[in-house]
């Protein structure tokens, strides 16, 4: 019987495997073989939790999802076929569904998430200025993807955030490679015009009344 180790969040991923690795290691884990599921989960789980958080604000909500995810994973091993789906594009179904089920047991729109939220006396990024810092850049950022179209915030999503590639992205969305590469060029060229003017508005001095 399969069993997981969850790593913690920050834990850096293996060496860049090549797809035959993945698909070898895929179709081992599909046979029950726990040392191929645990090499798997240490190779997805930091992207996994990355694609997460930006999703569900909230660190523990998020820590929670993550593990969640990857025990659906490993309940669902058994059926899982190396072909069509990729082991990747696979995990990110799994992953984007225990979102929409988070918000939808909380009866909360899927876009639209809470503030940060940070326990008290919890210290995520190590020094209380830098956590502002990041948690700032994470709220202008979900604050610009909530304006792309849904076809474009999925893209950025499976790009950046779950690190897919273009064929993976593509298996993922049900859409051409070609549709893809148009979708994200339009995707970043809208973020950039979105943060630019965010930092357009910060910088502006307050008026005086």
């Amino acid at each position: 019987m399969i069993g997981i180790g969850l790593l913690a969040p920050s834990e850096p991923r293996l060496t860049e495997p090549t797809e035959h690795e993945i698909k070898a290691l895929a179709t081992r884990a599909s046979r029950h073989d726990g040392e191929a599921f645990s090499l798997l989960y240490r190779m997805y789980s930091a992207q996994v939790f990355t694609f997460i958080s930006f999703r569900v604000s909230n660190r523990e909500d998020a820590e929670d999802l993550a593990h969640t995810v990857f025990e659906k994973a490993l309940a669902a091993i058994g059926r899982y076929q190396p072909k069509p789906a990729q082991f990747s594009t696979w995990l990110y179904t799994i992953a984007k569904n225990c979102i929409i089920d988070h918000y939808r047991k909380r009866r909360l729109p899927v876009d639209n998430d809470v503030e940060p939220e940070t326990a008290a006396g919890e210290d995520p990024y190590g020094d209380p200025e830098r956590r502002i810092l990041m948690e700032e850049r994470k709220r202008t950022l979900r604050e610009a993807l909530s304006d792309l179209t849904p076809d474009q915030r999925e893209v950025v999503e499976c790009r950046f955030f779950f690190e897919l590639s273009i064929q993976e992205t593509a298996e993922a969305m049900n859409r051409t490679e070609g549709a893809v590469k148009a979708l994200q060029f339009r995707a970043l060229e809208n973020l950039h015009r979105l943060l630019t003017l965010s930092l357009i508005h910060i910088s502006e001095p307050t008026r005086p009344y």
